[in-house]
């Protein structure tokens, strides 16, 4: 199975092309490092993983899923994703705990009460 499957992604922000024709293959068991200067739309090529951001044209895959086809909130459960990205978007009077178990509910700040059990 593909971890992960780009094929001719873009996206485009009113006019300005943030990806060109991005083409990326992770398969299961290899390790991949995403590194560059500021700018150089890291950031963004993430958020497009996790479905924060969607592809202007172009497929994209992970964990065999086609998005577009299922919840992408149930996907995101099963990923592990931290950025300034999410720290911005998190409301600041959340504690900690809360914060941590946003991850559970694959949301960025909670919307439901977490049991014992969860």
């Amino acid at each position: 199975m593909n971890v992960l499957d780009l094929r001719d992604a873009s996206v485009v922000r009113g006019k300005r092309e943030i990806l060109r024709h991005i083409s990326w293959v992770i398969l299961e068991g290899q390790h991949w490092a995403l590194v560059g200067p500021n700018g150089s739309v890291k950031t963004t090529l993430l958020r497009l993983i996790n479905g924060y951001v969607w592809p202007s044209s172009g497929r994209t895959s992970v964990l065999g899923k086609s998005f577009g086809s299922f919840d992408l909130r149930e996907l995101r459960k099963s990923i592990g994703f931290v950025s300034s990205f999410i720290s911005e978007k998190t409301p600041g009077e959340l504690m900690v705990l809360d914060v941590v178990m946003s991850g559970y509910f694959s949301s960025i700040g909670l919307f439901e009460t977490p049991t014992i059990a969860q």
